[in-house]
């Protein structure tokens, strides 16, 4: 017997948070939506320790978020707001110093585990009629079908195979996706030879709800508050020294991290394991295909070095979900997928290439460039529109 096919408007390959909300975002706009992911993820609960992995939550994922209806949610979970933000360069005296309080709003972002998103907005989907779920289940390739239509073929992991007809097809499982590669897309890929150390510390000094971040000359050191005196480190080094770093004891690495920080928050205290993960850009040559659509680290990876890649990807998906609702066009246009194209891709690949080029200028060791970063911080901070460009670009919203 011929195994059934069942029909979708969207089918969404990746189950992390960009595809969560694109499946919660598009649930009111459009009809049948699947969603397939091949692991799914881990459970939060409140005696949970800390994710290693958090999220600077800007003040425009925050709308997104709010719009969605688990903001409220995810603030009775576990989140730290933050209002202000200090930059400076290591072994000088200049800072840039950005605060709320320049803006009409309370904070500049949320600390966020990842932990915490995924739940709140799995448990979002859960609720709509119109989602399916495929889970555990991974893609192993699509085709065209008729031309309003695509073919896209599933295995579980009991290897039981399913088939799926969508009208759109959307990539948001990541710098490997199997969705961008099926469509065969090729992928610029940028390996900055540098991993990012991240764990949890406990500070001597309160955080004071203030990111903090120093550019040392190895690369950029974030603290990024959470609750009480806990703060989440994610430390950016060339990939010896961070292999390094993970090999120290608690003490070594203790001294090693608070002398990094110049001691700006007191002694440090490692609360959690330590891990890293390789750093290195992204950008795909084309963002659409026929039928297909790419979102979030399957069309762009950037450094994380100013927390803006998981927000870059929920305005990948701000900016698809406005121009579906704008078009009188049939979903998967061509001509709308364009539009998206033309919208997303010189954003995102401008913001690659100025993390790369800050990256790279904060790491060169001479003198006189130690001086020159020193002006430039000193002219930043002294500077309203600068700081206020800077945040307004930060904030994704109108300040």
């Amino acid at each position: 017997m011929a195994q059934a096919i069942e029909d979708f408007d969207v089918v969404i390959v990746g189950g992390g948070i960009v595809g969560l909300s694109a499946a919660c975002v598009l649930a009111p706009i459009v009809g049948r939506i699947a969603l397939v992911n091949k692991i799914p993820a881990p459970e939060w609960s409140a005696e949970s320790d800390y994710s290693l992995r958090v999220s600077a939550i800007n003040l425009a994922s925050q709308k997104l978020l709010t719009e969605i209806g688990i903001w409220d949610e995810i603030q009775q979970m576990r989140c730290t707001p933050y209002h202000d933000m200090v930059v400076w360069q290591g072994l000088a005296d200049a800072e840039v110093h950005f605060s709320a309080n320049m803006t009409r709003h309370h904070s500049l972002g949320t600390i966020v585990e990842n932990t915490v998103l995924l739940q709140a907005l799995s448990q979002r989907v859960q609720t709509l009629a119109n989602v399916s779920r495929y889970e555990p289940s991974s893609m192993q390739n699509f085709s065209e079908l008729s031309d309003n239509s695509i073919l896209i073929e599933l295995e579980d992991q009991q290897g039981q195979s399913h088939r799926l007809t969508s009208r759109l097809l959307i990539g948001a499982d990541g710098v490997h996706s199997k969705v961008r590669s099926c469509a065969g897309i090729s992928a610029a890929r940028q390996d900055y030879q540098q991993a990012g150390v991240v764990c949890t510390v406990i500070a001597e000094k309160a955080h004071q709800d203030t990111a903090w971040q120093c550019f040392t000359e190895q690369g950029p050191l974030a603290l990024l508050p959470l609750a009480g005196k806990h703060c989440s480190i994610v430390w950016s080094l060339p990939t010896a020294q961070a292999e390094q770093m993970l090999a120290l004891s608690d003490e070594e690495f203790n001294a090693r991290l608070s002398m990094a920080s110049e001691y700006r928050l007191g002694g440090l205290q490692i609360a959690s394991k330590r891990v890293s993960f390789p750093l290195a850009g992204s950008q795909a040559n084309e963002y659409v295909g026929r039928r297909v659509v790419l979102l979030g680290d399957a069309a762009h990876a950037i450094h994380p070095l100013a927390g803006l890649g998981l927000n870059l990807g929920l305005e990948d998906l701000v900016c698809l979900q406005q121009l579906i609702q704008a078009s009188d066009r049939e979903l998967g246009s061509e001509r709308v997928l364009q539009c998206y194209q033309r919208a997303r891709k010189t954003e995102n690949s401008s913001m690659q290439q100025a993390l790369e080029a800050i990256d790279k200028l904060f790491r060169q060791p001479q003198p006189w460039f130690r001086s020159l970063r020193s002006l430039g911080f000193s002219a930043s901070n002294r500077c309203k529109p600068i700081k206020m460009a800077f945040m307004r670009r930060a904030l994704g919203v109108p300040l």
